[in-house]
Order: C-alpha cells, then structure tokens, then sequence
C-alpha cells in the first residue's frame, strides 16, 4: 500500500507541512461484519466512538507487527514499531494510543474525518486504501486507520511530554473517573458558559456536541449558565445520565441514539434535543431550540423550560 508522500500527491493523497488534506465525510455507519470493525463519521468521533476502536484493536495486544505502513514523515521512525508487539491500547477522550515492546508509541486523532477497521488479515477494505494514513499488519489481524489527520509515531519520553495528550481531563469513560476534577476544573471558569466548557478537553475528556446537548438536558442544565455556578449535584446528575448513554454507544453499532425506545415513534426520532430545533420538547412540548457556543461556534440544542437559566434543579429528564 502507498501512501503519500511530503508535498505531493501519490493515490490521490497528499501531505502539506505534516497535516494531512483529507475530503469531507458522508454519512454514518457504524457496524461490525465478518469480524470486522468499521466506523465512518460524518462529524467528529466522541469519546464511545474511540472506546470502541480501543476495544476492537485490543485483539491484537500480543501479537508481533510485520507491516507499518505509514505517511513518509514516519516511515524512519516506523522501523522501531516493526517486528515488535503491541503490548497496550489506551484511550483517552478522542485520542487513541499503541504501546509497543520496542518503547515507541502511535498517537493517533480521528478529527472529524477518521476511522478504523479492524479485522482478519487480507480483510476486504471499505473504502480505497489511498485513503489509508496508518495500516497495521500483525501474526493474524490487520488494522487501517482511514482519514485521519493526526498520526504521530513517538518515543515514550516524547509522548510524557506531549502537550495536547499531557493536558486531558479526566476521561469519563474511565473506570476511574471521578467528577471531582471536573467540579474544581469547572469552578475556575468563572462565567464561561457550561456549553462550551464540557467541550473543552482538558476539562472532561471524551464529550462531543450531540452528548453535550443531551446530557445537559437529562440534567435540567441550561447550556448557558456560568460553568463555575454548576453545583455538585446537579454535576454529579449531568455525568449520571450521560456515562451510560455513551458506555451503550460504545457498545452498540450506528446512529448516536439517546432517546428511550418507547419514544422512538419515527425512524428518525433519536435524540432528546439534538438535532431538533423548533421540533415541540418530548417532555413538555416547548419548541427545542438553538445557537452556537465558544471560540468554534460549537451548535448546541436545549429546551428553554425543561432547561431553567435561573433555577438549578438538577431534575432528571428520562421520560414523559
């Protein structure tokens, strides 16, 4: 498998100063076929969606690589991670981590564009293998990482020191997650608005846009409110609604669905707020509504009665 080279274009790849060009997504599928993993995202993977990438490449824990074919600004430093075996998977929020034997690590980031496919050796590909930034061979499994634009293969000292991967929240999807980091974090945002900073990745780790929006309102939170108001009740209710919805998305295959099956009545109906805006509120039938948050205009969806400004309740939404 080519992949292309620095400044040019080979199989329509191409490569300008180390970050990859790579075209818009399309659609969503997510499944499992033939013992092979697939994700395609049309928006950026959360933190379930790398769990699950995680969970899938840890079948190959053990096993000896005997083909790393990466971008060539990585091909040098490639050598280190042939003929050694995958010792560890970690995931942490939306970055994923191979561990290696020979002391070198692949730190990878889907963005908005990436995902994996994990399968049998000589597995048939998904989508063309131009678009292959990473593909891993080992005694009995093959991985190919699609799309995305980060890709780094780094020394164990150089991954301690790794600004972006240093400064991470807690991840919430870590048996060992506690939300009393998150508490003081939020606390010293002052009247940073709490829609944008559960966005933020060295607050809580692994929380994308349609999360967000649907744990805010299963916690009565308006997307608004000063993230350092939050209380710890109402925190504590906002991660006790959202860490099971992202632990079943992790575990199941396709759209991200947050509605309860009793209220699916359409095939589109999926979510409580995301997604729906001017579409009447399933709990009191208020028009749900929209706007934009935080230095990247970030839209987030809410439903101004169920979702108070002034008034923390810390209700829990869960049904009709």
């Amino acid at each position: 498998m080519a992949l292309g080279s620095a400044g040019s274009t080979v199989e329509g790849l191409s490569e300008t100063v180390g970050a990859w060009v790579v075209p818009s997504g399309t659609g969503v599928a997510v499944h499992q076929v033939s013992g092979t993993f697939l994700a395609f995202p049309s928006y950026m993977a959360e933190g379930h969606a790398v769990a699950r990438w995680g969970d899938a490449l840890r079948q190959l824990v053990g096993e000896r690589v005997s083909v790393a074919d990466v971008p060539p600004r990585w091909r040098e430093r490639a050598q280190q991670i042939r003929t050694a075996q995958l010792t560890r998977v970690e995931t942490h929020g939306k970055h994923l981590v191979l561990h290696f034997s020979s002391g070198w690590v692949i730190h990878t980031h889907a963005m908005q564009y990436g995902s994996w496919q994990i399968g049998a050796i000589g597995q048939e590909l998904r989508k063309e293998a131009r678009f292959a930034r990473l593909r891993l061979v080992t005694e009995r499994h093959e991985a190919v990482f699609f799309h995305g634009p980060i890709m780094e293969v780094l020394s164990l000292a150089e991954l301690a020191v790794h600004e972006r991967f240093q400064s991470l929240g807690p991840d919430l999807l870590h048996d060992a997650f506690s939300a009393t980091a998150v508490l003081h974090a939020l606390q010293q945002q002052g009247q940073r608005e709490i829609g944008d900073a559960v966005l933020d990745q060295r607050i809580v780790s692994g929380i994308g846009n349609i999360y967000k929006s649907e744990g805010l309102f299963l916690a009565a939170i308006h997307p608004r409110r000063p993230a350092a108001d939050i209380t710890e009740s109402e925190l504590d209710t906002f991660f006790a609604e959202l860490i099971p919805l992202m632990q079943d998305g992790r575990f199941k295959y396709g759209m991200t669905v947050t509605l309860p099956s009793e209220l699916q009545l359409e095939p589109w109906m999926r979510n409580w707020v995301y997604r729906r805006r001017g579409q009447p509120c399933f709990v009191c039938a208020t028009p749900i509504e929209m706007f934009r948050q935080g230095e990247f205009q970030r839209t987030t969806y809410f439903c101004p009665h169920c979702q108070p400004m002034t008034t923390p309740s810390g209700t829990v939404r869960t049904s009709l």
